[in-house]
């Protein structure tokens, strides 16, 4: 059976539909590769800007820097250097005039070394005599010095009984009729009498008393009696026998009653009233006082010591009452302590050393 025939209008409208479809295609491949060549573009485009419009100032930045840190770098070694240099020159100046100063002290003290021995050389003793005079000299000073600053009469004694000693060794070996040294010792035997004549304190023997003292303040105790209190009662009634009973037994209760024990061999008026809290009190005053005393002896300060043993005696009044045989002892041996003085006067024994140096002047 035949095929009908095709025309050809029906074979185009039949190849229209093909190329409508595929037209649509062609134009999405399209415009992705725009899309992508587009960002492709822009990402170049970044990286060049940031290549060379962030990065290139940054480096350029860090060059200057570097420069600028070597820069200043050099400017504080030089600083140093010059810091370094003027310190130097500064020490080396001090150096000059520390050697400089002690050149001048050197020479002040050579030359006053050279004074010291043309002084010495010149009024220096020639002779035996002025040996022997010299030596007396010095025992003077010595004397004048263990009594003034020492206190020492011992001392000082012998060396003025030294000097006069030699003095005399000096007259027996000159002239017959030597008497220049009379006036010295004129005023040498003087001094020598006066120098025995002062009493010796004996420091040891008084801080021993006082101690033997501070160890016996005397424990007193009073002698004790019962003295009962009566109650008053009418002289005109009679009392019963239990009422008798009961004045009996109130009289014991307070004879037991140790508040009500009073002295029997002093009067009210001589009486101490006072309890074993003050008793011991004033038995500490007393020590604590007589311990005030022997530091003032040893320190040889007179008022210290009279004031501590006044204090002794008034807080020993306190032990009991005063007509007590043991207190009136203890003050009365306080009372011998106060007389006892500490500050002995001493004689001047300079006028021998002033004779004998006027002497030597003269020779």
């Amino acid at each position: 059976m035949d095929k009908p025939a095709i025309s050809p209008s029906e074979t185009a409208t039949a190849t229209a539909p093909s190329a409508t479809a595929s037209a649509p295609v062609h134009g999405r491949w399209t415009a992705r590769f725009a899309l992508l060549l587009g960002l492709v573009t822009l990402t170049a485009v970044a990286y060049l800007g940031y290549r060379f419009v962030y990065l290139q100032p940054l480096t350029v930045q860090a060059q200057q820097t570097q420069a600028s840190l070597e820069q200043l770098e050099l400017r504080m070694l030089a600083e140093l250097d010059a810091s370094m240099l003027q310190t130097q020159q500064s020490v080396a100046d001090l150096a000059a005039e520390l050697e400089a100063d002690n050149r001048a002290v050197q020479q002040a003290l050579e030359q006053a070394v050279a004074q010291s021995l043309a002084d010495a050389k010149t009024n220096k003793p020639t002779t035996p005599r002025q040996w022997r005079l010299a030596e007396a000299a010095f025992l003077l000073r010595m004397g004048n010095y263990w009594l003034q600053f020492e206190g020492d009469v011992s001392t000082a004694l012998s060396a003025l009984q030294r000097a006069d000693d030699v003095l005399l060794a000096v007259q027996a070996g000159g002239n017959q009729d030597e008497y220049d040294l009379l006036p010295v010792r004129s005023a040498l035997a003087q001094e020598v009498l006066a120098l025995q004549a002062v009493q010796p304190l004996d420091v040891q023997g008084i801080y021993l008393r006082l101690q033997a003292l501070a160890e016996n303040v005397p424990a007193v105790r009073q002698g004790l009696s019962l003295q009962a209190q009566t109650e008053a009662a009418d002289a005109g009634q009679s009392a019963s026998f239990v009422d008798a009973m009961a004045q009996e037994l109130g009289k014991f209760v307070r004879l037991t009653d140790l508040a009500e024990l009073t002295s029997d061999d002093a009067s009210a008026d001589d009486q101490v009233d006072a309890g074993p809290a003050a008793i011991l009190a004033a038995r500490r005053a007393v020590i604590a006082a007589l311990e005030r005393a022997q530091i003032a002896v040893l320190r040889h300060h007179d008022e210290a010591y009279q004031a501590s043993l006044a204090d002794a005696q008034q807080a020993a009044r306190q032990l009991a009452a005063p007509a007590d045989p043991q207190l009136t002892l203890f003050l009365q041996q306080l009372a011998q302590m106060m007389e006892q003085p500490l500050n002995t006067e001493m004689p001047k024994i300079s006028g021998s050393l002033r004779a004998l140096s006027q002497t030597m002047d003269t020779l």
